[in-house]
C-alpha cells in the first residue's frame, strides 16, 4: 500500500511539475556595495493548477537540451529582468552622521511560480497564480 502512494506521488509529480518552477531573489547592498545576494530557482515539488499568465518573452534557447534547471539557474541574470515588475519590495535606508553616510538598500522578488516553454530562438515565460 505505502509502496503504490509513493508511486502515486512520483508519478503525479512528473506528470503536474515537469514544467513548474518557483523564482526569488534577495539582493542587499550597503553603500553600493553587494553584501549579500540570494537567487532561487527550482523545481516545484508540489503539483500546483493555476491560470498562466505570459510575463515575458526572451531569447533565450536551449540548443544542448540540458536540464532545464540547470539551464535556467546558467541564465538567471537574464531571467531576473522579467520578474521586476511582479510582488517585488525595495527597502532603503540612509543615515547620515558628521562626515560620514550610511545607505542600505534591500530589493526582495517573492516567491512566485512559472513556467518556461522553450521555442525555436525565444523562451516564454509564464506566471502560475
Amino acid at each position: 500500500m505505502a509502496r503504490t502512494f509513493c508511486l502515486l506521488i512520483l508519478f503525479t509529480q512528473v506528470l503536474f511539475c515537469s514544467e513548474r518552477f518557483w523564482f526569488s531573489y534577495k539582493i542587499v547592498t550597503a553603500n553600493s556595495l553587494v553584501i549579500y545576494e540570494q537567487k532561487n530557482i527550482a523545481r516545484l515539488s508540489v503539483p500546483y493548477e493555476g491560470t498562466e499568465e505570459v510575463l515575458c518573452k526572451i531569447v533565450l534557447s536551449n540548443p544542448t537540451k540540458i536540464p532545464e534547471e540547470t539551464f535556467l539557474r546558467q541564465h538567471f541574470d537574464t531571467l531576473l529582468p522579467c520578474f521586476y515588475p511582479l510582488a517585488s519590495h525595495l527597502i532603503s535606508r540612509s543615515e547620515t552622521y558628521t562626515k560620514h553616510n550610511n545607505d542600505r538598500v534591500e530589493l526582495i522578488i517573492e516567491p512566485i511560480r512559472f513556467t518556461v516553454d522553450f521555442k525555436d530562438e525565444f523562451a516564454t515565460i509564464k506566471t502560475v497564480r
